[in-house]
């Protein structure tokens, strides 16, 4: 766990350029798999310590009584620890999407031209050296944040319920 922490630990602006290097030579540059590998090694240490963190409160009886009842461990897992971690599952996802969504940095670096750029990387079309098209640029903000506000309204519904369903009273 720590190690994962250590990871969280390094900027974005250090790594481009051993990731940039790794991708290249593997001939993932320009590539939508390369890009998602990146944002995968950017989310993923976090989101491990994260889901820890929630799979640390479940109480223990909730997976003795699973197997009392006669389920399979992943039986367990699936009909009552899961149910409880919704919550930091829906945490963790959205972390994930407006990381990799907003994320302008890497797709600059690793998608090359304007066909390949990302949405929030497309943004920076609208700004040159002589100035900045502020209308278009916001229109393209607006519609680029509709998608993201439709995960949030999916992922707050997940947040609130979760930790006491079919939890044991004590």
């Amino acid at each position: 766990m720590w190690t994962l922490l250590i990871t969280q630990m390094f900027p974005v602006a250090v790594l481009i350029v051993p990731i940039y290097n790794i991708m290249s030579s593997i001939g993932l540059i320009n590539q939508p798999a390369g890009l998602v590998i990146t944002y995968l090694t950017i989310s993923v240490p976090f989101c491990a310590w994260m889901m820890k963190g929630f799979f640390d409160t479940i109480p223990r009886e909730i997976d003795e009584s699973g197997q009392v009842d006669g389920l399979t461990p992943f039986g367990t897992f699936w009909r009552l620890i899961l149910p409880l971690a919704k919550p930091g599952l829906a945490v963790t996802a959205f972390y994930s999407f407006i990381t990799a969504w907003g994320e302008v940095a890497y797709a600059s670096a690793f998608m090359v031209g304007d066909e390949n750029l990302t949405l929030a990387g497309g943004l920076q079309k609208f700004v040159n050296q002589y100035g900045a098209q502020w209308g278009p640029m916001t229109a393209a903000s607006v519609l680029i944040a509709i998608p993201a506000a439709l995960v949030f309204l999916f992922a707050q519904k997940h947040l609130v319920t979760g930790m006491s369903a079919g939890a044991v009273k004590g």
